[in-house]
């Protein structure tokens, strides 16, 4: 499929979503909620945020390192937030991951396969968190079972020990090179997704959110699981449609959920943003990575 035909239809998606989202709640309830936010609460909340990336970067060094790429780690920041800049700014080009598979290659020779392999294990590894937490926020909110017409009980929990054993396992047999570094990278993984959680708690200060917090994490820990499924800009309305759908299911108020969605995007956005400044030092990056 022609590059700008995906990028239409990732398009197409976002707006439809974010459609959908506004048919069901007045954009005025939403825009007030966001302009009484106390911006105090929202710059705690971008320091959480760039944290969460910083350890991103982290955990994707440490892939690499397992490929015998040798880089330092300050190369490597500059290089993921230049990669985050162009997933969020560019979805129909090469792409932040393209692009530093491509770059690493002509500049390190790396493979290009092993240097896929650590980036698909990046994402793949960053889910598990999201899985474990979604498992046990769902023991914890009682609307769960209620909505799903049975009781989830902690007898639940017990799947995560089974899946973290077995995706070990599957690495272990498919991408043994990976292997030694499957529990520091899911150990970065949980830090991410730690200060992530942290961030949605600032964010619900910033708007003084009505409701349980803890459901409002569910939520955020389902709309990333689907948010990184590429159907839309950057998970631009994919997102604000899980915590819409989120608050009508468990009982919170949906212009609040939306705004938390809204704000996150927005912080995502800015912090990606600053990846341009390394799209003018191309040159000077290259001789980072290549040195």
């Amino acid at each position: 499929m022609p590059k700008f035909v995906k990028t239409a239809i990732k398009i197409a998606l976002s707006a439809l979503s974010l459609w959908l989202v506004f048919r069901k709640i007045e954009p005025d309830q939403v825009w007030g909620v966001l302009t009484r936010a106390r911006v105090g609460w929202l710059l705690v909340a971008t320091v959480l945020f760039v944290l969460s990336k910083v350890a991103s970067a982290e955990r994707l060094l440490l892939l690499f390192t397992q490929t015998g790429l040798s880089i330092r780690r300050q190369a490597n920041l500059k290089l993921y937030w230049l990669g985050m800049y162009y997933n969020l700014f560019l979805p129909g080009g090469i792409g932040g991951d393209g692009y530093k598979v491509y770059l690493l290659n002509r500049l390190a020779g790396t493979p290009v396969k092993a240097l896929i392999g650590a980036t698909l294990l990046d994402r793949l590894i960053g889910l598990l968190p999201l899985v474990y937490a979604v498992a046990v926020f769902a023991v914890l909110v009682p609307e769960v079972s209620a909505w799903m017409g049975f009781r989830v009980s902690g007898f639940w929990l017990a799947g995560i020990p089974i899946v973290h054993f077995a995706a070990k396992w599957l690495m272990k047999r498919f991408m043994p090179p990976f292997s030694p570094a499957f529990e520091r990278s899911v150990g970065w993984s949980v830090l991410v997704q730690g200060l992530q959680m942290l961030q949605i708690l600032a964010l619900l200060q910033a708007i003084e959110a009505v409701g349980r917090p803890e459901i409002y994490l569910l939520i955020f820990l389902i709309s990333s699981v689907v948010a990184t499924i590429p159907f839309t800009i950057g998970g631009a309305g994919a997102r604000e449609l899980t915590f819409l759908l989120g608050a009508q299911w468990l009982g919170l108020p949906a212009d609040a959920a939306v705004a938390v969605s809204l704000l996150f995007y927005s912080i995502t956005a800015l912090v990606s943003l600053t990846g341009l400044v390394y799209s003018f030092q191309s040159s000077s990056l290259t001789k980072e990575l290549s040195s």
